[in-house]
């Protein structure tokens, strides 16, 4: 992965130098060039860094990244939050055989038929569930379904 560059405006302050750009550091104009030819304690010196981009650890994504001098190092800093699952889409036919294979259909209509008409039309009507759909969400929490659980449906399902 190639690397960030940028520049230290003030103390700690950083701004990306666009790739091929050329910039300005005092009354000297840089072209990009040294950027590539110049070692890191050169451009260090004129307030340039190389800076290796922040990577996500397994299972987590970047939201958020800035450039920070950590330890004397300056450093792409990552604020990373976890990947959210796949959203999962299944026919109505396809999650109800699903619910009969695993057992789980008379929960699921008991719980529908505690809830108002909303969540009652919800189950009645919608044509094609979405693992996120408010009511899955809804029901699998009230019946203590975990979100791997509510994969295996949907994965079954959409073999059915």
């Amino acid at each position: 992965m190639d690397k960030i560059v940028v520049r230290e405006t003030q103390a700690g302050v950083f701004t990306e130098v666009v790739w091929g750009q050329t910039f300005v550091v005092g009354d000297v104009q840089h072209g990009w060039q040294v950027v590539e030819l110049w070692t890191d304690a050169e451009l260090a010196e004129i307030g340039i860094y190389r800076v290796e981009p922040a990577t996500a650890p397994e299972g987590y994504q970047i939201v958020s990244a800035s450039i920070q001098r950590v330890n004397g190092v300056v450093t792409q800093v990552a604020v990373t939050a976890p990947v959210p699952p796949p959203v999962l889409k299944a026919s109505a036919r396809q999650i109800r055989l699903a619910m009969n294979l695993l057992g789980l259909r008379e929960d699921i209509e008991q719980y529908v038929a505690s809830q108002d008409r909303d969540v009652q039309d919800s189950w009645q009507w919608t044509t094609e569930f979405e693992s996120n759909h408010p009511f899955l969400v809804g029901a699998a929490e009230q019946l203590n379904k975990t979100p791997e659980e509510v994969t295996a449906l949907f994965t079954l399902a959409q073999t059915l």
